[in-house]
């Protein structure tokens, strides 16, 4: 697999442009590549008995498109995590896979084929792919994004309206070198089924539009997702913005729920989760305050997704949990410091005793994005400190990203 990567990046190095081909040799030749070269160090410390995590690993990401022919066009894509610097006296953290033994494993896969056919403002794609819904994404925080497989609808013929539907099989993980099935994913979670024979599969359809009015920035989705013997779930979002002076104040109200069904393969449940995010932008900082509301069960969610309060470490949607969370974040390019950006984000997970132990999060994140003749590399420090109470086992983890962007030729 790695020599057909290298391979398959060395043909391609000569592609400079991408146009609507003429035959079948324009269609490969004026196709595109773009990517990401990634290297990245995860670490978390443990206060007590809990064996410390670290992986430290180089690799990214190759797509490559072909341009389209009479609206039909190709694209795959390569994944590489490769292991570097690691002692496997640490367990591993999850930027790479496990060995039999548990000890870190490089990992390269194909991260998408598709055939993708583009008509009256839609687009049909089928293949492995990455999805982008809220509660259904390729939830990328590790070295590789989450994919897919199945078939997607996206429809944008009408004015401010985009219709989504999707329907999805198999899925492969932030570390996986194969796809499973989306039934074993679930089965897979905490409470799942201890063994399945299910290959039961996830409808998707949603709605986007953004309301054409002068007083205020608005949009509206809404999101209906099925998954026949596990759960149904909807996903309602408001992203409200309105400029008052130098000032940019936001709302962002969300409600979500999530009902098991059918045999209920990763077992009974019906739940919900609502909350907002609201702030104001001025003169380089953003302040937002957050608060989400989790109901009687915990949210179930293999695949990423768009909760109230996501953090470096810990996220919204536990059984009965109330959280309040605060955000500042300041642009440097306000005082001459051009890419150069910070935050601090410090929340606290509150539920009750019979479900669990309060928690507390406090991140510190700086990142740099360079310009001029560097332009596409960036880096970025984060480090969380969590406080498990009530006797819990205290943590940190600490990250290091250093990204290149890189494109050549027009993606289609």
């Amino acid at each position: 697999m790695k020599k057909l990567f290298l391979i398959f990046l060395l043909a391609l190095c000569t592609v400079v442009t991408s146009f609507a081909a003429d035959n079948i040799r324009d269609m490969f030749a004026n196709g595109s590549l773009e990517g990401e070269i990634r290297v990245f160090s995860f670490q978390r410390n443990f206060d007590k008995t809990t064996p410390d995590r670290l992986d430290n690993a180089a690799g990214g990401l190759f797509y490559y498109r072909t341009a389209p022919l009479k609206g039909i066009s190709f694209g795959a894509a390569f994944a590489t995590a490769n292991s570097i610097f690691n002692d496997d006296d640490d367990a591993v953290y999850s930027l790479l896979a496990k060995d039999e033994d548990g000890n870190h494993k490089s990992v390269t896969r194909l991260q998408e084929y598709f055939i993708q056919g583009e008509w009256f403002d839609t687009v049909i794609k089928y293949g492995a792919q990455e999805v982008k819904t809220p509660m259904f994404n390729i939830h990328d925080i590790r070295m590789l994004p989450r994919t897919f497989k199945g078939l997607s609808v996206v429809n944008n013929s009408l004015e401010n309206l985009t219709l989504s539907a999707y329907y999805l099989t198999d899925s492969m993980g932030w570390s996986d070198d194969e796809f499973i099935t989306l039934s074993k994913a679930v089965a897979d979670e905490p409470g799942g089924a201890a063994s399945i024979s299910e290959d039961n599969h996830m409808a998707i359809f949603g709605a986007s539009y953004n309301i054409p009015t002068d007083v205020l920035k608005a949009n509206v989705q809404g999101w209906f997702y099925t998954m026949e013997d596990v759960y149904r779930e909807t996903f309602l979002k408001a992203s409200l913005s309105k400029k008052l002076g130098e000032a940019n104040i936001y709302f962002n109200p969300s409600y979500f729920t999530q009902k098991s069904q059918g045999d209920e393969l990763n077992g009974e449940s019906d739940t919900y989760q609502y909350g907002f995010g609201t702030g104001v932008v001025f003169k380089g900082f953003n302040i937002t305050g957050f608060y989400a509301k989790t109901g009687d069960d915990g949210l179930v969610l293999p695949w990423g997704d768009d909760k109230v309060v996501i953090q470096q470490v810990l996220a919204s949607g536990r059984a009965e949990e109330d959280v309040y969370a605060a955000r500042v974040a300041y642009d440097f390019s306000q005082i001459g410091l051009k890419g150069l950006s910070a935050y601090i984000f410090h929340a606290e997970y509150d539920v009750p005793e019979s479900t669990g132990k309060d928690q507390s999060e406090t991140d510190y994140n700086i990142q740099y994005a360079f310009s001029g003749a560097m332009e596409g590399l960036s880096l970025r420090a984060r480090y969380a400190d969590i406080n498990v109470k009530q006797g819990g086992e205290d943590y940190n983890d600490i990250r290091f990203y250093a990204i290149y962007k890189f494109a050549m030729g027009k993606k289609k």
